[in-house]
């Protein structure tokens, strides 16, 4: 039998979003809805109150309350019922499949799946270069980068938590990277047309569960790339975060003639 509607007053008070904590309340009640069911507070069939209370009881808009349940039903860890609410089915994910074998950004790959891409950015910065990043982009040590750390959303889920850094002598001014990096890339006549990559498993840390809406120690598939322009120059050092839960990735085999 389905819940009736929580009223925990601890768990309204754990998902009230701060509006001085980075990133819009929409956002952060969504992280903090799929938290509270990763760690059972809510739970399967589990009901929400209905959106004009639910809104009321968290002091914020019936606007902000709708865009977060509607971020988690393009998840698959919410569904709308017609005269029913909102239930809890987190059984019910869905996954998205990224192909390996192809070099394309972010957006791209979104967009050819019928996706709708955007990015919240973290922050921009142009900094001197980690040992790491120098490393990685055959740079003199303290050369100046621009470091791009954003979320990115498929269809309002976020899928990939990303720090791109990419030499000052290609994009002078972080600031001028608004929406794909590879577009910027492209306008300088830099754009990758090969890359190294390494995939690892991780366990998501607190900051990475919080933009991703997991929970920390989630697990989650570590990304380094490092890309190279047709003149094999290193353009790109990116290391992202993917959800392992709803991201696949795959790639095509096949044997070698003899």
């Amino acid at each position: 039998m389905a819940s009736t509607p929580t009223t925990d007053q601890d768990l309204i008070t754990f998902l009230t979003p701060n509006p001085e904590r980075p990133g819009s309340l929409y956002t952060q009640l969504s992280r903090s809805l799929s938290q509270a069911i990763h760690e059972g507070l809510l739970k399967d069939g589990d009901y929400l109150l209905p959106q004009r209370e639910l809104a009321m009881a968290l002091g914020v808009s019936r606007v902000t309350v709708r865009k977060a349940i509607e971020a988690l039903v393009n998840e698959g860890l919410l569904r709308q019922r017609q005269g029913a609410g909102t239930l809890v089915t987190s059984g019910e994910r869905k996954s998205i499949h990224k192909n390996l074998s192809v070099l394309n950004s972010f957006t791209e790959d979104m967009i050819t799946r019928g996706l709708k891409p955007s990015s919240e950015w973290v922050s921009r910065v142009t900094v001197q270069s980690s040992p790491r990043e120098a490393m990685a982009l055959n740079l003199s040590p303290g050369s100046r980068v621009g470091r791009y750390t954003r979320v990115r959303f498929a269809s309002d889920t976020p899928m990939a938590y990303e720090i791109a850094s990419v030499p000052g002598s290609i994009i002078a001014d972080s600031a001028e990277v608004t929406d794909s990096l590879y577009q910027a890339l492209d306008v300088a006549n830099a754009r990758p047309v090969r890359a190294l990559q390494t995939m690892t498993a991780h366990n998501a840390d607190a900051e990475v569960a919080r933009f991703l809406n997991v929970a920390p120690g989630d697990a989650v598939l570590y990304i380094e790339r490092q890309g190279f322009d047709s003149t094999h120059r290193p353009v790109e050092f990116t290391r992202s975060w993917y959800r392992g839960d709803i991201y696949d990735f795959v790639t095509e085999l096949s044997t070698v003639p003899a």
